[in-house]
């Protein structure tokens, strides 16, 4: 059942992902639906006895969101009751996610094997974007005519939120490359420079500075990880190193070292941050009722572009304008958590970054790359579990005990 279901989130994060330019409901209905239907049979399968549902803080906290909206549906504490209904999916698809992953990912080389058909798929991804950002005129893999298609990078219309689906991913590659044991350290290693040069050439601020941190920390953690010095990682990063300069001079940095000499990178940002601040400070238990950002902010607007403010471009001030602080608290207690845990297994280090661009977009507020999110934050929340129960199981088969 774990490798049915491994093979079932795989399937549902490719789908999602690779319809993340398609503005038609149905194309977040498909994978809605079948990850609803993914957690449902491991409910049924718990309820016939076949299975121990675990749980744990993770899991909650994101449930505690799921219900967040109903609540306010209930209470009458939202200024536009579709847009909440709307919003109670989302984060019961999260919940979904999450549950399924825990059940799922209990067994190490289920979840290994997950992780590296995900990176071969984001490899993949990786590769299209910039070819088709300079080659194919403004359609969606050659093909598909969208609105914004000059800025498309794959299946994405957003840089930024292209540059987070590859800040969850980097990692991973980054791990592997590095790690001893790992039989496909060439490939990872490529995967990871492609990745890297991928998100220069998608000329995303934030996405490049995060992207350039874990390039940084990741071999640090893993020498801290493995036990070992970083004298005797040198060698594969230096290859590494010398595959990211090279993939990073041939997409041409020249655009992103423009964009980053702005004198005001945050202009715009600012604004409705602050306009949001003002906002919590009306309505700071009750939220506006999620979905509803873009709803209140008219009236607390403090400037006008000329074009529709249709996020807060802050996730965690739009949390606490939608949800009120009590829901800020439930996001930061479920960052907070997780972060030892993502230090632990280190290729799980790209959900810290995530909740740090959150602090200057909105990378997860889109069903793709939150499938994948809310996956990696499913498996990450186990922690050494899997490890643990498989020594069990290998320790009652040998009928010795390893410490």
């Amino acid at each position: 059942m774990r490798k049915i279901s491994a093979i079932a989130l795989l399937v549902i994060t490719i789908t999602a992902v690779a319809l993340m330019w398609q503005p038609a409901y149905w194309a977040i209905a498909i994978p809605s639906v079948a990850a609803v239907c993914l957690a449902a049979a491991w409910l049924v399968r718990s309820l016939a006895g076949r299975h121990e549902v675990r749980t744990n803080p993770a899991l909650w906290l994101v449930l505690t969101a799921a219900l967040w909206p109903l609540m306010q549906l209930a209470l009458g504490w939202t200024v536009y009751a579709w847009r909440t209904a709307d919003s109670f999916l989302y984060w019961a698809l999260a919940a979904a996610i999450v549950f399924s992953a825990i059940q799922t990912f209990r067994d190490p080389p289920v979840l290994r094997l997950f992780l590296r058909a995900l990176l071969i798929f984001g490899f993949v991804v990786a590769l299209i974007s910039p070819l088709q950002r300079f080659t194919a005129g403004g359609k969606i893999f050659w093909m598909f005519d969208v609105r914004y298609s000059d800025i498309a990078l794959g299946p994405f219309v957003y840089p930024n939120q292209y540059a987070a689906f590859i800040e969850l991913l980097l990692p991973i590659a980054l791990v592997e490359a590095l790690s001893e044991r790992s039989g496909w350290r060439i490939f990872h290693g490529l995967a990871a420079a492609v990745m890297y040069g991928s998100v220069i050439a998608a000329v995303s601020r934030s996405g490049v500075a995060l992207a350039t941190l874990e390039v940084i920390a990741v071999p640090l953690l893993t020498a801290r990880r493995q036990r070992t010095g970083f004298s005797q990682l040198r060698i594969p990063a230096a290859v590494v190193g010398g595959m990211l300069v090279v993939l990073t001079l041939a997409m041409g940095p020249d655009a992103i070292i423009s964009k980053l000499q702005q004198k005001d990178p945050y202009q715009g940002r600012r604004e409705f941050t602050e306009s949001s601040l003002v906002m919590i400070r009306d309505h700071p238990l009750k939220g506006v009722g999620f979905g509803n950002w873009s709803t209140a902010y008219p009236a607390y607007a403090i400037f006008d572009d000329g074009l529709f403010a249709n996020q807060a471009h802050n996730d965690w001030a739009q949390w606490a304008v939608e949800g009120g602080l009590p829901f800020f608290f439930v996001m930061a207690a479920l960052a907070v958590w997780i972060v030892p845990r993502a230090f632990e297994t280190v290729w799980g280090s790209g959900l810290i970054v995530i909740f740090l661009q959150c602090f200057v977009d909105y990378p997860i507020q889109r069903i793709g790359v939150a499938i994948v999110f809310f996956t990696l934050l499913g498996a990450v929340s186990l922690g050494g579990t899997g490890r643990s129960e498989s020594r069990r199981k290998a320790s009652a088969g040998s009928g010795r005990v390893r410490v």
